[in-house]
């Protein structure tokens, strides 16, 4: 150490005073803060605009099956495009259908689709039918549906030839200034019909128009329909009531008319959540539109059409359901509802029966039906269980309120389904009791018990097989038309994969 180092030294010792602690900290104690009242810090509050549309809910609602959500298809992903379908299908009823779909990769002709089938029931009962399907885009609005059809049947010394093409457009929406249309649909079809009754031979050509829109024009509302069958025309129209109350159901209020009959034309919904997993749901929907020969056609392919065509109305056809849905786990029991349901129709078609031969006409007549309906799905050891259940009362107003033939008083259908790694297989009862024939006289019960599969044979192709009516139970129907018995069917799906 130098001398000028140790001077320094002894000047800082006799400086600093004795048992210091230079440039070291210094502990200290700990000191508590109370007080009687909580505190309390300022929070800043920013505005914040809410939208008028609700976002979309992330979680998937549990919603009754008689109001389907609706929604966006979404882009296939690759090698998910099928394009081109082939659908076969036989059974030994002497019952053929082939089905092939076309899907070109053309911005003009996205869908081609033709069909053939061939039915022979019975004995002097036949139907064959033809008919291909084509969609055409004009444009990015404009895009038109074709159907072009032709069926020929026979039973007996009855025969009937029938062509059929229509065009169909939809058009979401359509704005011109502050009115906005929207959901318009038009079909436009025209029909040929040829019947031969023993001998004596009719024709008759007919022209059908249905139109439907809605209207918005600032904060109203109205629902718009228009339909022509031949000589048979009819105008219908609603409008939306808006309510300040939100648990009020949703309300259109209008009239329809066939310029024969003046009838309401009400529609209303209301759904009500309960609780977790339970609803209520009321509704009213009335429907007005026509029915086309190839409609009717479908429905009786052996039966008389009148010659006179009406429109089809329905002014009642009120709804009170309700859904019980378990979640619990490991439960047996899914879901269960219990519902009732008042229809009235008008013109609607109905078979009778028009001579001692039992030949058949078809007429249009009003129906005044009940139902109480109760349902249940159930999970028992890997089994789908679906269990339907209706009490139901149907009556023909204009024939003295007199019971419809062949409505059962109690209907009861039972489902099973359950997968064994590809094999999908599946357990159909259907029952029918308190069932009258067209004279009043009562018919036995009904059982129908029915076994199919589904195999996936390849990625592409896909076996359905199908044991329908196991305990051969006939199914008696108006006069002299076939009943059906026990019968064996096979369908292939080829859907191959782009």
């Amino acid at each position: 150490m130098t001398r000028f180092s140790a001077l320094i030294a002894a000047l800082l010792c006799v400086a600093a005073p004795a048992g210091s602690l230079w440039a070291q900290p210094q502990p200290l104690p700990p000191v508590e803060i109370s007080s009687e009242t909580p505190v309390t810090a300022p929070l800043v509050k920013k505005p914040v605009s809410i939208p008028l549309e609700v976002p979309a809910d992330t979680l998937k609602p549990l919603l009754p099956r008689v109001f389907p959500r609706r929604y966006l298809p979404s882009t296939p992903a690759p090698g998910a495009i099928r394009p081109l379908a082939f659908d076969l299908a036989t059974d030994t009823s002497f019952g053929t259908n082939l089905t092939a779909s076309w899907y070109p990769n053309r911005a003009i002709v996205p869908l081609l689709k033709l069909r053939a089938g061939l039915e022979v029931p019975a004995t002097n009962f036949a139907l064959s039918s033809l008919s291909a399907s084509l969609q055409t885009n004009l444009s990015r609005q404009l895009s038109i549906n074709h159907l072009l059809a032709w069926q020929q049947s026979r039973a007996g010394n009855y025969s009937s030839t029938l062509w059929h093409y229509g065009a169909g457009h939809g058009l979401e929406r359509l704005d011109a200034g502050n009115v906005r249309l929207s959901s318009l649909c038009t079909q436009l079809t025209l029909e040929g019909l040829t019947q031969n009754q023993a001998g004596s031979s009719s024709r008759d050509t007919a022209l059908g128009l249905s139109h439907s829109h809605r209207l918005r024009w600032d904060r109203h509302e109205l629902t718009n329909r228009l339909a022509l069958q031949d000589t048979a025309f009819g105008l219908s129209a609603q409008y939306r009531l808006s309510t300040p109350f939100a648990f009020l159901p949703q309300l259109d209020l209008g009239l329809m008319t066939d310029f024969i009959r003046v009838l309401p034309a009400l529609d209303l919904h209301r759904s009500f959540s309960l609780a977790p997993g339970r609803t209520l749901e009321i509704t009213n929907r009335a429907s007005f539109g026509n029915l086309s020969f190839l409609h009717l056609r479908d429905l009786h392919p052996w039966s008389e059409l009148p010659q006179a065509e009406r429109l089809a109305m329905t002014p009642l056809d009120f709804s009170l359901r309700g859904w019980q849905f378990f979640g619990a786990e490991n439960s047996p029991l899914l879901m269960a509802g219990i519902g009732q349901n008042l229809r009235y129709d008008c013109n609607q078609p109905e078979l009778v029966v028009r001579d001692a031969s039992g030949r058949t006409l078809l007429r249009q007549t009003d129906i005044f039906a009940w139902s109480l309906e109760g349902e249940l799905r159930l999970l028992w050891q890997g089994w789908k269980i679906s269990q339907d259940l209706c009490l139901g009362l149907e009556y023909l107003p204009r024939d003295n309120w007199q019971r419809r033939p062949f409505a059962p008083l109690l209907r009861a259908g039972t489902r099973a389904e359950r997968s064994f790694g590809r094999l999908d297989l599946t357990a159909t009862l259907e029952q029918r009791y308190g069932r009258r024939d067209e004279t009043g006289l009562p018919l036995s019960p009904l059982a129908d018990l029915s076994l199919s599969l589904e195999y996936p044979l390849r990625e592409d192709l896909r076996l359905q097989a199908s044991l329908n009516n196991l305990f051969d139970t006939p199914y008696q129907d108006f006069g002299n038309l076939p009943s059906s018995g026990r019968s064996f069917r096979v369908r292939f799906r080829y859907l191959p994969l782009r």
